[in-house]
């Protein structure tokens, strides 16, 4: 999946496993995928190589405003929810208050990608950045 409509239903799958917090392992794996499936669409409309990992996101110059939002968001669902990704992270009230936290982020994320203009844009001179290790 590499389209918009392909991000929006890895976002709503996320959703819909977060309906029943008793699923957080399939919520962790899902969430990544979400991220790394909006990454690559925005990498593509940018006319950039695409990302093969979740928290990899490249962002050119002349990126537009929708395109900055999207990555912006991304990175901050990544950097919240990092602990919530951690396989030994325990199932518990911190774990579901940390996904309720998240909750917000993923709405504005996924009402971002809905924003994204219809045509793939192309840029050159793109940086690409990882989050820091």
């Amino acid at each position: 999946m590499n389209n918009r409509r392909g991000s929006l239903e890895r976002l709503a799958a996320l959703r819909d496993a977060a309906a029943d917090p008793r699923a957080a392992y399939l919520i962790r794996s899902r969430l990544r995928r979400a991220l790394l499936t909006c990454a690559r669409e925005v990498a593509s409309r940018q006319g950039l190589e695409r990302p093969m990992l979740p928290g990899q996101w490249a962002v050119a110059p002349d990126a537009s405003a929708e395109i900055r939002e999207v990555i912006a968001l991304c990175r901050r669902v990544y950097q919240n929810s990092e602990h919530l990704c951690q396989p030994s992270e325990s199932f518990d009230v911190r774990w579901e208050d940390g996904w309720r936290d998240l909750r917000t982020d993923l709405a504005q994320l996924e009402n971002a990608m809905r924003q994204l203009p219809g045509d793939r844009e192309g840029a050159s001179g793109a940086t690409t950045d990882a989050p820091p290790s």
